[in-house]
């Protein structure tokens, strides 16, 4: 037997200090497994004391309790550490025998180097040697395994996390006063418990309309402590603590109203005081307590700025009598109200307004439907009735914001607008009238004498007898006048007069009719629900009709031919409105019912004697109005027939049955034909007239020719019919008949504007003063309204040229848009190409409309 040579002494030095590492680590390991469940269950006991005492429980025991407490406390930590009385360090054996689990090798390689031999032959020796090297070579690989004290198996509930969980949640219910909790325990001087420490609460409420949070002031609690914050003007500050502490206040701090003193805490020796100051500047607030350091706090206010409204368009008057301003409204927190002050200017000579007998009118301005009623607003108020309507007048707007601060606009001179008269002995008086209420001191007199005249020749102004009675009762009266309220009688008197020259008993109608739209106007400014915006409406339907009944029972009706707007088509009108207002539109819903005020004014303006001519044009373009709207309806039936024919072929087809070619293509062209001899009759009426041919009749009796030869040729099912079969010279039936009725149709169209545009120029020729509106004549003419527009409301030429009008006007509208949409899909449906199934959607959407 061969026997390995010795080791080399140096690897065997080596691994005897790497053992000797391995051989401190495993006693460490055995020392702090012993060594940290104690500890661990020491600090357990010592967090739940904490935990104890920061919850208040000795701040309010008595001493014994305190005492006692204590005690127990500490006996628990003793017993805790008491293992670590009897700790000793780990024998050589028990650190190998660690060494050899951590191991996880047989044979016990630790264990085995500190061994030695029985047997001392050099056999026996050399065998030895070669075990301990082996045994070196395995312990070099041992790692010592981290410590395991096993708390897991001890405390099988984990109590230990609890009480450290309830130890942290005291210390924040504890706050500032952890300290003196704890120091509570160990207090076991006699008498009751403890008083707590004084508290100190300090902080800012800015005003509610600010939006902000208050503001918490932390360093007056502590002494000696500098603090600088910002806060809104007028907010308040409130300091809260016990009547010993003292306050200093300086700058912008003045005294305010507190609630009073609260009750005393548990354990307090008084109750503490609350203190309040509104801020009205910088201000600094000094607290001292215990004669100790003061806090202070230095408090920036941030002044309030004035809110700022400016007219966003120029004022608008309505021809009922109504001003609609739009404006914009900006501020810094929000605004609170908006309204619109008129004064008269001031008088070249003296400086000073006139006196007037009536205060100038009251326009509340409805804020803005954005948040905090900022941003763009618009308000329409109806002011023909008040005494300053027709004087030139300096306006300015006025915004409050939510601070009670209050901006203002620039000045701006505006006409208020004022009801139209056309009866110039009832203009007269209202302007007699006016001139009293404004400058009683300058007109009196001259009035008297205009009156006076006005009674010299009352055939000259075709007087009526109650008239002239009611002139003349107005005269002595203002002679005999000594005061203002008998002034004021003679100019309701001469109101009332002009009212009832012009409108005979209308006024009453008028007026119910004026208040349901101011109240519907109010209704949209405050968003009232849909039960109440229905019974607004009901009752300005009744005031509607209501009114259309006065004005065709006083006066110079509409001819029949000519009022094309009738009963069903107002009412179609104010469904719209109503749906609109439903909708939440408000500024859409307020547009239309400007239009709909001057709709009414036009139509009233419009009583007057028409020359024979004017009747004519009229009446041949109810004629035209007529034909188009047959024009349309033979379109429909038209494209229905062709669907119907379609289908039917289809099913013919598809059974094997003959072909079935009979159709209504007679009945269609016969009527096609007709309308074109209606349209050659009215072009050659309107000749006659002396109105302009307009290219568009033209146009559209050559499309109304084409569509009757279409329909001469019967319907044609087959690929090369249609609009390719036209272009390669072929007749088309039916789907080509329609597309040409739909020429006809927009050609049609075009003439009609033409011809209003014709007959609006023939209603402004010729007028003189009796026609006018206004002394001077300068506003539109009697039979025309505002902007160009006819006695209907609708656009005159030049809005014809592009310009709109609103909702309600004929112009690119929602109505326009709609009528392409179905010209488009009647246009679809009469491609023979497209899929069935998309033919069948657009019959379905046609249906719909």
């Amino acid at each position: 037997m061969t026997i390995p040579d010795a080791p080399r002494p140096s690897r065997t030095r080596a691994a005897s200090e790497r053992f000797k590492r391995l051989a401190a680590l495993a006693e460490s390991a055995i020392v702090w497994e012993k060594t940290w469940p104690p500890l661990v269950a020491a600090l357990t006991v010592a967090a739940l004391f904490l935990a104890v005492s920061w919850l208040g429980f000795f701040s309010f025991a008595p001493r014994w309790a305190r005492i006692g407490g204590v005690a127990a406390f500490a006996a628990g930590v003793l017993s805790a550490l008491w293992p670590l009385a009897n700790l000793r360090r780990p024998s050589r054996a028990a650190t190998l025998a660690r060494l050899d689990r951590d191991s996880g090798l047989p044979h016990r390689p630790a264990s085995t180097i500190e061994d030695a031999p029985v047997n001392d032959s050099p056999e026996a020796a050399a065998l030895w040697a070669l075990h301990r090297r082996r045994a070196e070579a395995a312990a070099a690989k041992i790692a010592v395994a981290p410590p395991a004290p096993g708390l897991a198996a001890r405390d099988v509930l984990a109590l230990r996390f609890g009480v450290v969980l309830l130890a942290v949640a005291a210390a924040i219910i504890a706050g500032p006063e952890r300290y003196g909790r704890v120091a509570a325990a160990f207090d076991w001087r006699g008498g009751g418990p403890p008083p707590a420490p004084a508290r100190l609460d300090a902080w800012i409420d800015p005003p509610r309309y600010t939006g902000q949070a208050p503001i918490l002031l932390t360093k007056l609690s502590t002494p000696g402590a500098e603090e600088t914050v910002s806060a809104p003007q007028g907010s308040v500050v409130v300091l809260r603590g016990p009547a010993e502490i003292e306050a200093k206040v300086s700058g912008g701090l003045t005294p305010a109203a507190s609630p009073g003193s609260a009750p005393p805490r548990d354990g307090e020796a008084t109750a503490p005081v609350e203190r309040r100051w509104t801020l009205q500047g910088d201000a600094t607030l000094a607290v001292a307590r215990d004669g100790g350091d003061a806090s202070k706090v230095s408090i920036g206010a941030v002044l309030a700025d004035k809110p700022t409204i400016t007219l966003s368009e120029p004022p608008r008057p309505n021809a009922s009598g109504s001003l609609t301003l739009s404006y914009r409204i900006q501020d810094q927190y929000g605004a609170a109200s908006a309204e619109a002050d008129f004064a008269l200017p001031d008088d070249a000579n003296g400086g000073k307004p006139h006196r007037a007998l009536v205060g100038p009118p009251k326009m509340p301005l409805a804020l803005p439907s954005a948040p905090h009623g900022l941003g763009d607003g618009r308000t329409t108020k109806d002011l023909a009735d008040h005494a300053w309507a027709g004087a030139r007048v300096a306006m300015t707007l006025k915004a409050t914001n939510l601070a009670g601060a209050v901006g203002e606009s620039a000045p701006t001179t505006v006409e208020l607008p004022q009801r139209r008269f056309r009866d110039p002995l009832a203009r007269a008086l209202v302007e007699e009238r006016r001139g009293l209420i404004l400058d009683p001191d300058n007109k009196r007199d001259h009035v008297s004498r205009a009156l006076g005249a006005m009674l010299i020749a009352p055939d000259v102004f075709d007087m009526p007898s109650g008239v002239y009675l009611g002139l003349s009762t107005a005269r002595e009266r203002l002679l005999k006048a000594t005061d203002d309220a008998a002034l004021l009688e003679v100019a309701d008197l001469l109101w009332a007069i002009a009212l009832h020259i012009e409108d005979g008993d209308a006024p009453d109608a008028q007026r119910d009719l004026r208040a349901a739209e101011q109240k519907l106007r109010d209704l949209l400014d405050r968003g009232a629900s849909d039960a109440e915006i229905r019974e607004a409406m009901k009752e300005l339907r009744e005031a509607a009709e209501r009114y259309m009944r006065e004005l065709a029972q006083n006066g110079a009706p509409l001819d029949d031919d000519m009022a094309t707007l009738d009963s069903r088509d107002l009412e179609n009108l104010l469904d719209k409105f109503e749906d609109t207002a439903r909708n939440g539109a408000r500024d859409d819903a307020e547009a239309m019912l400007d239009q709909l005020q001057n709709m009414f004014e036009n139509m009233r303006s419009a009583r007057r004697s028409m020359s024979p001519t004017e009747r004519a044009l009229r009446k041949e373009l109810g004629e035209l109005e007529k034909l188009l709207r047959d024009q349309q309806k033979l379109r429909d039936d038209t494209f229905r027939s062709e669907q119907q024919d379609r289908a039917r072929r289809n099913a013919q087809r598809q059974n094997g049955q003959p072909q079935d070619d009979s159709d209504d293509s007679q009945s269609l062209q016969e009527r096609q034909k007709e309308l074109e001899q209606r349209l050659e009759a009215l072009k050659r009426q309107l000749k006659e007239l002396g109105a302009q041919g307009e290219k568009g009749f033209d146009d559209a009796q050559g499309a109304m020719g084409e569509a009757e030869g279409d329909l001469g040729q019967g319907d044609q099912d087959s690929p090369g019919q249609g609009q390719s079969g036209r272009m390669a010279g072929g007749r088309g039936g039916k789907g080509d008949a329609v597309d040409a009725q739909g020429r006809a149709l927009q050609a049609l169209r075009e003439g009609l504007s033409g011809l209003q545009g014709q007959l609006q120029a023939e209603m402004g020729q010729g007028q003189g003063d009796d026609i006018g509106v206004g002394r001077d004549n300068r506003g539109p003419t009697q039979g025309q309204g505002q902007g160009g527009q006819d006695p209907l409301g609708r656009e005159g030429p030049e809005a014809l040229k592009g310009a709109t009008n609103g909702l309600l006007g004929d112009t690119e509208g929602a109505t326009e848009r709609a009528r392409r949409v179905l010209e488009e899909l009647r246009r679809r449906l009469a491609d023979p190409s497209r899929p069935t199934d998309e033919r069948s959607y657009f019959e379905r959407l046609l249906q719909r409309f």
